[in-house]
C-alpha cells in the first residue's frame, strides 16, 4: 500500500439477516480488492440480534483480509442486545466506534450511531414535552461523543463515521 494514499470503502444498511450467509461476500471481496479499509456505517444487522451479528461475523472473517471499522445503526437496537452484537463483531476483528478515534496509515477516524433531529432552521428543539427534550437531548450527546473523539484525533486527515447524515445535502431529495 502508497502510505500516502488511503483507499476507503464505505457501505451502509447492509441489513443482514438470518437467511444472510454468503450473501455479502461478493460486495467485501471486492471491497478487499479495490481499498485498504472498509467502513460499515450502520444498519449492520436487520433486528440487531446476536444470530445476525454472527453470520456478519462469519461474512467479515472468511472474505475480508483489510480492516473493517464500523458503528451501529438504529436496527442494530431494536433487540436491546447491541452490546451482544458489538462484542461479536469486535471478536471477529471489526473496530467498532462509539465515540471512540481510532487511527489507520496516518488517517483518523472517529465514530457514533448518530441521532436524528432534523438540520438548521428544522433542527428540532428542546422545548415542550418531556419526550421531545429527552429525544434532543440525545441528539445533543451523540454530537459531543463524536466532538471528543475528533478531538482526540492528532492526525491531518480526519473522518467522521456516522449512521445518521450529519448534513442537509445528504438527504435533499429523500422523504
Amino acid at each position: 500500500m502508497d502510505r500516502d494514499t488511503l483507499r476507503i470503502a464505505a457501505v451502509a444498511d447492509i441489513h443482514v439477516k438470518k437467511t444472510s450467509a454468503g450473501a455479502l461476500q461478493p460486495l467485501f471481496t471486492k471491497a478487499g480488492e479495490s481499498a485498504d479499509v472498509l467502513l460499515l456505517c450502520g444498519d449492520l444487522t436487520d433486528y440487531g440480534t446476536e444470530e445476525e451479528a454472527r453470520i456478519l461475523g462469519k461474512e467479515i472473517t472468511s472474505s475480508l483480509r483489510i480492516p473493517v471499522i464500523a458503528v451501529l445503526g438504529n436496527h442494530d437496537f431494536e433487540s436491546n442486545q447491541e452490546k451482544e452484537v458489538v462484542q461479536i463483531l469486535t471478536d471477529a476483528g471489526v473496530v467498532m466506534l462509539d465515540g471512540d478515534s481510532y487511527e489507520l496509515h496516518g488517517v483518523g477516524f472517529a465514530g457514533v450511531k448518530g441521532f436524528a433531529g432534523g438540520f438548521g432552521r428544522r433542527a428540532l428543539g428542546a422545548w415542550g414535552e418531556a419526550m421531545i427534550k429527552n429525544f434532543v437531548h440525545e441528539t445533543i450527546n451523540e454530537t459531543l461523543k463524536l466532538e471528543a473523539a475528533l478531538a482526540r484525533l492528532r492526525t491531518d486527515q480526519k473522518i467522521a463515521l456516522l449512521h445518521y447524515s450529519p448534513i442537509a445535502a445528504r438527504i435533499r431529495g429523500r422523504p
